[in-house]
């Protein structure tokens, strides 16, 4: 069932961007739960973001023919 959706959303953009998208959230979310507070937790999530578009935008590259948008 979870390799049946992940490869859904390899192929729906809008899933990717989706995910991509609710990383830094989950990860402020988390880290907030769990205790750690600070400038450095919303550092932390912009650079998840960043970092999460530009493997998603490599990975499309990869695709032949494929563009980010």
């Amino acid at each position: 069932m979870i390799g049946k959706i992940l490869e859904s959303a390899k192929q729906n953009h809008f899933a990717q961007m989706a995910i991509c998208c609710l990383l830094p959230v989950i990860l402020i979310v988390a880290l907030q739960l769990l205790g750690y507070n600070g400038a450095w937790v919303y550092a932390l999530a912009i650079v998840a973001c960043i970092g999460s578009h530009i493997l998603m935008s490599a990975l499309a590259a990869k695709k032949e023919g494929a563009t980010c948008h």
